[in-house]
């Protein structure tokens, strides 16, 4: 079995400008055979897909040259899978790879590249809504677990709300959202959505009877819609061509009988929607 050793390699140690140091305490470690494990490699510059990053011991710092390809695999600090993309600037670094053949610098060919500065997980939170704000697209959602989260949107974020797709104009202070799903960067709390889904009980949009006041007298005998005061809501109730109206008895009349303050007792379905809305199948006025 081969013997592993860590490689001082103090001939490529640097001093850092005067008066600047860092608090990293990087590491290296090669084996006879090449091998190479790096720890908290800081990023200073990208170039296509190459990273070019320091080791720091105090003040002193060494250069380094990471060298990326197809088959990198790039890890989240949480473990997590990631790309090339989300390596920054100024990310610190954990590398496994080999060392660059006939380089008379400290190159390696990274076989994975593991960056403790991304601290993100997927994850699906739920919560009340405590705040929206619409200029910059995003929500406050008080979870269980994390405690108030920032959750931002985008265009593409899909909104669920029972069986419509909406927007964040849709949201309202005080929804349960049962799934915020998306990139959770656990330092600041902010979710990054894909998609969100907000609690409705679809029990509600069901065909069921109303009861309730006429809130104002119909503008015409062949009015489209009547204002219905019923469970503690205003609903704009709609006719169609079969919707039946009529007296206590049961048989038919007209709108044009209808007073502001009369009892209703009507059959139609809810819609979902942010107004309280009624498709009316019957209008029964209790006061004919």
């Amino acid at each position: 079995m081969k013997k592993k050793f860590i490689t001082t390699l103090g001939i490529f140690i640097m001093l850092a400008p005067f008066g600047v140091a860092h608090a990293l305490s990087s590491e290296v470690h090669i084996t006879t055979d090449g091998k190479a494990t790096v720890s908290s490699a800081k990023v200073i510059q990208i170039a296509g897909s190459t990273l070019f990053a320091r080791l720091y011991w105090g003040d002193a710092f060494m250069r380094i040259t990471i060298k990326t390809n197809s088959a990198t695999k790039f890890l989240r600090a949480t473990g997590e899978a990631t790309t090339f993309a989300e390596v920054s600037v100024g990310n610190l670094l954990d590398v496994t790879g080999v060392l660059e053949p006939q380089s008379d610098t400290l190159n390696i060919i990274a076989a994975s590249v593991r960056n403790s500065s991304v601290q993100k997980e997927q994850s699906t939170l739920s919560g009340t809504v405590t705040g929206i704000d619409l200029s910059l697209r995003q929500f406050t959602l008080n979870n269980k677990e994390r405690g108030i989260v920032t959750v931002k949107t985008t265009s593409s974020t899909q909104f669920l709300k029972g069986s419509r797709t909406l927007d964040l104009e849709n949201l309202r202070v005080g929804d349960s959202v049962t799934q915020a799903s998306g990139d959770y960067d656990i330092p600041s709390k902010i979710l990054s959505a894909q998609s969100v889904t907000t609690y409705i009980d679809l029990a509600l949009y069901k065909p069921r009877l109303f009861i309730g006041k006429l809130a104002e007298t119909p503008s015409s005998a062949n009015a489209t819609s009547i204002k219905v005061n019923a469970n503690g809501a205003v609903f704009t109730v709609f006719l169609g061509d079969k919707t039946t109206i009529m007296r206590n008895d049961k048989s038919a009349t007209t709108l044009g009988r209808f007073v502001a303050g009369d009892t209703i007792r009507l059959y139609g379905t809810r819609r979902e929607s942010d107004d309280p809305t009624i498709d009316a199948e019957v209008i029964r006025n209790t006061n004919l």
